[in-house]
C-alpha cells in the first residue's frame, strides 16, 4: 500500500471524523446538534433569515422554521425585521441563547480536556505543536469539485 500524501490525507480525514462522530455523541441535552450549530452560526455571522440558514445547515427551509420555532420558544432566538427587506425577518441570537452556547462550548472544551488529560505527554505535546495548522484547517476554504 502506497503512503503518499492522498493516503496520509484520507487517514487524517477519518481519524477527524471518529472525533466528530465522539463528539457528536454528548450526553443528552435541551437541544439539539442542529439547534447548537443554528446557534453557533448566528453567534458566529450574526442575524440572518431562515432560507439563508436553512441553506447554510443544509436542511430544509420547513425544518429551519420548525426548528427556529423551538429555539424561539426557549428564548435563544428571536425573530427582528429584516433591515434590508421589511417583508421579510432576520433570526438573531439572544442574551440566553449566547449563555447556553456558551455552557455548550464550556461542557464540550472540559469533555475534551479530560480526554487530552488522559494522554501521555508526548502525545499532547504533539496534539499542541498541531494547533496553528488545525486552526488553520477550518479556516480554509473548500475547494470547488
Amino acid at each position: 500500500m502506497d503512503d503518499g500524501p492522498a493516503e496520509q490525507h484520507l487517514a487524517l480525514g477519518r481519524a477527524f471524523e471518529e472525533i466528530a462522530a465522539w463528539l457528536r455523541r454528548s450526553p443528552r441535552t435541551d437541544v439539539s446538534a442542529t439547534g447548537l450549530s443554528v446557534l453557533d452560526r448566528l453567534d458566529t455571522t450574526g442575524p440572518q433569515r431562515v432560507t439563508d440558514l436553512a441553506a447554510a445547515e443544509g436542511v430544509t427551509q420547513p425544518a429551519t422554521t420548525a426548528l427556529v420555532n423551538r429555539l424561539e420558544e426557549s428564548g435563544w432566538v428571536a425573530r427582528e425585521p429584516d433591515p434590508d427587506d421589511g417583508r421579510a425577518q432576520r433570526v438573531r441570537l439572544t442574551e440566553d441563547g449566547h449563555e447556553r452556547l456558551h455552557r455548550h462550548r464550556a461542557d464540550r472544551s472540559r469533555r475534551i480536556a479530560e480526554r487530552l488529560a488522559a494522554l501521555d505527554p508526548a502525545d499532547q505535546a504533539a496534539l499542541e505543536r498541531a494547533l496553528p495548522a488545525l486552526r488553520h484547517l477550518v479556516a480554509v476554504p473548500p475547494r470547488d469539485r
